[in-house]
């Protein structure tokens, strides 16, 4: 698992996402050719879409973005809670969610807003319902999901505590052993005594200058 992260820089969860994400829009872009009259206007469709998003839509919620978690994200990088919740930055939760219900909007926006009902009506005799009520329950949903992340997120980040160790590169004593007894405090009638020996006295080493020497025999 880790050598896949290393080569691919995910988990193999985000590539399945990825290839059924492919796959769709495969089966999209077949549709598209099952009906030759309407390639071109399907084609047209998807450039004016591109280029509306890219030019209209992308500055405008980037800007929205900005101005919704901007603040809050210089709130929560100020604030530096000592709790676990202020270590799981919650943006992304509220970010993803807002994304995908607000793509549904934009694909569903005219039967969710009942633009077409009649033209619905004519052409298959259906009415043109409950599509509001479904975009909110779907929206409930994705909230309530990443709701549910965020919770799991904060449950990983407060993990048991550290415990304190000795310093790193100082090893302790083994296991089951004792460390170096305590020296113990001295008393107000104890007078400390140096263990180190006692150096020879200069005098007494070394004769004085004015000594006779000592005679040696012959």
């Amino acid at each position: 698992m880790t050598r896949f992260r290393a080569l691919y820089g995910a988990g193999p969860l985000n590539l399945l996402a990825l290839l059924a994400s492919f796959a769709i829009a495969g089966a999209a872009v077949v549709g598209w050719f099952q009906r030759p009259r309407d390639v071109v206007s399907v084609l047209v469709w998807f450039a004016a879409a591109i280029v509306l998003h890219d030019l209209v839509l992308l500055p405008l919620y980037s800007l929205l973005d900005r101005i919704a978690f901007g603040v809050a994200g210089k709130r929560l990088r100020g604030a530096r809670r000592p709790d676990v919740s202020g270590l799981v930055n919650p943006t992304p939760y509220l970010r993803i969610p807002a994304i995908l219900s607000g793509l549904l909007l934009a694909v569903f926006f005219p039967v969710i807003g009942g633009f077409g009902a009649q033209t619905e009506l004519s052409a298959s005799g259906i009415p043109e319902s409950g599509y509001l009520a479904r975009w909110l329950l779907a929206t409930g949903v994705i909230f309530a999901a990443s709701a549910i992340a965020y919770a799991l997120a904060i449950a990983r980040a407060g993990g048991p505590p550290a415990t304190a160790g000795p310093p790193p590169g100082t090893a302790g004593p083994p296991p089951g052993t004792a460390g170096p007894p305590a020296t113990p405090d001295p008393g107000p009638d104890q007078v400390l005594v140096d263990p180190r020996p006692a150096a020879p006295d200069q005098d007494q080493a070394a004769p004085s200058d004015g000594a006779a020497p000592t005679p040696t025999p012959d």
